[in-house]
Formats: C-alpha cells, structure tokens, sequence
C-alpha cells in the first residue's frame, strides 16, 4: 500500500482483476477524491467480497494503530511504513 491512499484504491492495488475491469473516466484521473466517489458504489455493488476483505484489513490496522482513516477525505494513511 502507497503511505496515502483510500479503499477504492486500495482495492484496485490490492486486485488488479478489479483495476482492468473498471475505466476510470479520463476527466477525473488523477482526483483521489473524485476517484473515490466514482469506484465506491462500483465496487461495494460489484465487488463486495474485494471490498469487504480490504475494509477488514484495514480496519485491523485502525486498531492495531497502524492506520490511520480521514473520515472526511476517506483517505487511509499507513503510520507505521
């Protein structure tokens, strides 16, 4: 994982099936935040066991203080790396 990034991202790194199945559209590459509110309802609707398997992780990071989660940006900072 990257020091910043988000779920939707994190998916994509984590699953690359997922990232050549999704085309992000050019006008908002590059945007994390736009990026993030294009792919989240795509990949809890078609990839919910990705996502669901990412959340936990990091999740567990969250608690383990490992990461860190921006509920205001939905960005995910690795503290520890």
């Amino acid at each position: 994982m990257s020091n910043t990034t988000t779920v939707p991202h994190l998916v994509l790194e984590r699953y690359p099936h997922i990232a050549r199945a999704i085309e992000i559209p050019g006008d908002i590459q590059g945007d994390t935040n736009a990026e993030h509110q294009f792919l989240f309802p795509i990949l809890m609707r078609d990839y919910s066991t990705e996502w669901e398997i990412i959340c936990e992780e990091v999740d567990t990071g969250i608690a383990e203080g490992a990461i860190s989660f921006n509920l205001g940006t939905g960005e995910i900072t690795l503290l520890n790396g």
